[in-house]
């Protein structure tokens, strides 16, 4: 799933791959959505972008937002997007595929489920998470100080430490997966309450946001998500399904996981009571 680290990722390695360049085709198997969801009707992207250049790649917190002249192509959640030079190397699967005058392309498939929208830049896109990405504080930018998360603690104050940092978008680039490795380097359980948070624990838990947050990204992602290549990020998840059925890194006792929130939670019961 894009989550912050992610999408910085993809957006500054789609700057160097697809700027400048010019949309000669828009196409890909639209028919069998199931978790799939479209903004608009695909089958009309390529009226929209077609013969039009890619003229800016911004950097979003949890969307890929592509700005092809006077439209946006926005990815949200699990959208696998990957870079080809060669139209030759055509996938089998596409749920969206734009090829360039060079002969490059990117392609889409998606993971669980994933979000693919254009839409006009004038008339903008009513979507609710949308809004809140445009108008809301993301963990890098210089407006979420500990003065801010203070705010959001004793707002939230019955509230889990999951749900306050992963949920609602109150923090704009944390979901589920990034979350673990922010309460295991806080030595936090995700289940703790706000309300029993002390003045030293809130500054420990923003210090351990901002830190693992900044290590992801200047990592590539982690290693359980995939860049533009299709290469695993360089950030070594502690915690994660790739990781769980290790010991812990630190007592060498086992990893707990459990569905809680609507997702997996990762912790070790010994560092993170």
């Amino acid at each position: 799933m894009i989550e912050l680290p992610e999408a910085r990722t993809i957006a500054k390695d789609l700057r160097k791959e697809i700027l400048g360049k010019m949309i000669v085709a828009v196409n890909g198997n639209f028919t069998d959505h199931k978790f799939t969801f479209y903004y608009e009707d695909p089958n009309e992207y390529h009226k929209f972008l077609n013969n039009k250049k890619i003229t800016k790649v911004n950097d979003r917190n949890f969307y890929i937002e592509i700005e092809i002249e006077d439209y946006i192509l926005l990815f949200r959640d699990g959208a696998n997007i990957r870079y080809y030079n060669n139209l030759q190397d055509y996938p089998e699967k596409s749920k969206l595929r734009i090829e360039f005058n060079d002969g490059s392309f990117i392609n889409v498939t998606t993971s669980m489920y994933s979000f693919i929208c254009v839409f006009n830049k004038k008339k903008g896109m009513d979507n609710l998470y949308y809004q809140l990405e445009l108008n809301g504080i993301g963990v890098l930018d210089d407006a979420f100080t500990l003065d801010h998360f203070k705010t959001l603690v004793s707002t939230n104050p019955k509230h889990s430490l999951k749900a306050l940092l992963a949920t609602e978008q109150r923090i704009l680039g944390i979901g589920n997966g990034v979350c673990h490795d922010i309460f295991f380097n806080a030595r936090m359980h995700p289940k703790r309450k706000v309300l029993s948070l002390t003045k030293e624990d809130v500054n420990t838990l923003y210090n351990a946001t901002k830190k693992t947050i900044t290590q992801m990204t200047e990592e590539r992602g982690r290693d359980t998500e995939k860049d533009i290549y299709g290469k695993n990020g360089l950030y070594r998840t502690i915690l994660s399904s790739k990781t769980y059925k290790e010991s812990c890194p630190v007592c060498k006792g086992p990893i707990k996981k459990e569905n809680y929130l609507g997702g997996s939670i990762y912790y070790c019961p010994n560092c993170q009571q």
